[in-house]
């Protein structure tokens, strides 16, 4: 074929070769990372599981060098953990210091020799790297691949996907609500057809002509057209039941009670909940990931002083106690976390001891 049917001895047209799958097949993928992560099915309980142990980790601190750790990569080591059990960074030096650049997927090759790869806007870096270089933090480890992190949402079983699923399902079904179809006979007079529709048609409604016994139902009076409801009957699936028992087990697999995320109000169950979520989920997390820190980093302690800092009334109450109890000042304000603070003639104060 020439590029022109009159010039004689023209070039071909230019031919090209397309993959269609290609860039399908390439955002099919980047969807499904981005709402699963490769690891848990993303849901709006696992979004809330995730904000709760990424806003956890950003108010610890490291010490002594708070700023080897800010809140913002505290908070990423946090949300690594939930959903992929284990979180990566290369240690470098920027400008004489320190900097921890997060690892998209690394391979771990054995006698301490790790592969790298870093993201970057338009561009992968592959780093060859040494493992005193490489701040590798692992949770719930694989008694088969130790090297190996594991989420919490693993021991949860299908939880995440049977979760995921049903607000699948509930958000296919809404774009049907309230929609519905009019059949109307075709032999209908068009003024008659104006005046049937005259306060009803919406953005609900969609009119279909039919045969006439099909529209009417009876084959023969007019006035018993119809409306037929699309709105999917979701009754039969008692997913309510359903999404509230996954909601709680899955909080309950990622250590978050259910009472500090319930619509109940109830401050004085909050309190406690979020002191148990502390106590039994993010403390005990420190103190696993704090071996690997202070050997790569130096890093002594994670405090949890910021968090515990709503707790200060029960604290108190705690010091108050154990104070009046002929505990000394010193020691009580320890064992509560407040030591090295002055508070001096505290012994002598006399609180209310009731409940509050």
């Amino acid at each position: 074929m020439k590029l022109w049917p009159w010039k004689k001895g023209g070039p071909d047209l230019e031919t090209r070769a397309t993959q269609f799958d290609l860039l399908p097949g390439y955002m099919a993928a980047k969807s499904t990372n981005a709402r699963a992560d490769g690891m848990a099915a993303l849901s709006a309980t696992v979004a809330a599981c995730g904000g709760a142990w990424s806003r956890a980790f950003a108010m610890l601190r490291a010490e002594p060098e708070a700023d080897l750790l800010p809140a913002n990569m505290l908070a990423s080591v946090g949300l690594d953990l939930l959903l992929k059990g284990e979180s990566c960074w290369h240690i470098r030096t920027l400008q004489g210091e320190l900097d921890l650049v997060p690892v998209a997927a690394w391979d771990e090759l054995g006698g301490g020799h790790f592969t790298l790869h870093i993201s970057h806007p338009n561009t992968t870096e592959t780093v060859a790297a040494l493992a005193s270089e490489v701040l590798r933090l692992v949770i719930n480890p694989d008694p088969l691949q130790p090297w190996r992190g594991r989420s919490p949402l693993h021991f949860a079983g299908l939880s995440p996907v049977l979760m995921a699923e049903i607000e699948n399902a509930l958000s296919g079904a809404l774009p049907y609500a309230g929609k519905g179809l009019l059949p109307m006979p075709a032999t209908l007079a068009s003024d008659q057809s104006s005046k049937v529709l005259s306060g009803l048609q919406n953005g609900s409604l969609a009119v279909i002509t039919s045969k006439a016994d099909m529209a009417v139902h009876s084959g023969g009076d007019r006035n018993e057209i119809k409306r037929v409801e699309l709105t999917p009957d979701l009754r039969g699936l008692d997913l309510t039941a359903s999404a509230s028992g996954l909601h709680n087990r899955l909080l309950t697999a990622c250590g978050i009670p259910p009472s500090l995320l319930s619509d109940t109000g109830n401050a004085g169950a909050s309190r406690e909940a979020y002191r148990l979520f502390v106590l039994q989920t993010i403390s005990p997390l420190a103190r696993i990931l704090l071996p690997e820190l202070k050997r790569k980093l130096g890093i002594d302690r994670l405090s949890l002083a910021d968090m515990m800092a709503a707790d200060v009334a029960g604290r108190a109450r705690a010091v108050s106690s154990l104070v009046q109890s002929g505990v000394p000042v010193a020691v009580a304000m320890s064992l509560v976390g407040w030591e090295g603070q002055d508070l001096a003639g505290v012994s002598s104060v006399k609180t209310d001891s009731g409940d509050d």
